[in-house]
C-alpha cells in the first residue's frame, strides 16, 4: 500500500510538471488556467498527505525545495539589479534546474497571486517548509 501511494505521488508530480511546464517558462506571456491549478492542488494534497507517513526521500526533497525557492528568489533579485555582469550570469544559470524541478510542478497556484517567478518561488519555499515541518513531527 505504501508503494501505491508513492507511485501516486510520483505520477501527480509528473502530471503537474508536464502541465505547468510551458506556463512556468512563458510567464507572464502564457495564461494559467484551471487545469494548471487542479494538477497543482492534486500534487500539493498528495505531498502533504504523504508527508504524514514520513519518508527520508521526501524529507530531502522538501529540504531542497526550501533551499531552491530561496536560491531562485535571491538570484532573480540580484539579476534584475546587476544585469550584464558576467559572473552573475554564470551564477544565474544555477537557478534554472532548481526552478524546473521544484517550482514548476507548483506553478498552477500562481493563478491566485500572479507574482513574478522569483517571488512565487519564495512563496513555494514556504510550502516546502511546511511539508518539512510535518515530516519532522513524524
Amino acid at each position: 500500500m505504501k508503494y501505491i501511494f508513492l507511485l501516486l505521488l510520483i505520477g501527480s508530480y509528473l502530471l503537474a510538471f508536464s502541465v505547468n511546464l510551458m506556463p512556468s517558462i512563458k510567464h507572464p506571456d502564457s495564461n494559467i488556467d484551471i487545469l494548471n491549478s487542479l494538477v497543482t492542488i492534486l500534487f500539493m494534497v498528495l505531498l502533504l498527505t504523504y508527508s504524514k507517513k514520513g519518508s527520508r526521500i521526501l524529507k530531502t526533497f522538501s529540504m531542497f525545495g526550501v533551499i531552491s525557492g530561496v536560491i531562485v528568489f535571491v538570484i532573480t533579485t540580484f539579476e534584475h539589479d546587476m544585469i550584464g555582469n558576467g559572473i552573475l550570469d554564470v551564477i544565474a544559470s544555477i537557478q534554472y534546474p532548481f526552478y524546473l524541478i521544484f517550482i514548476t510542478p507548483l506553478f498552477g497556484g500562481n493563478i491566485l497571486f500572479d507574482l513574478s517567478y522569483g517571488s512565487y518561488s519564495l512563496l513555494m519555499s514556504l510550502f516546502y517548509g511546511a511539508v518539512f515541518v510535518l515530516l519532522k513531527k513524524n
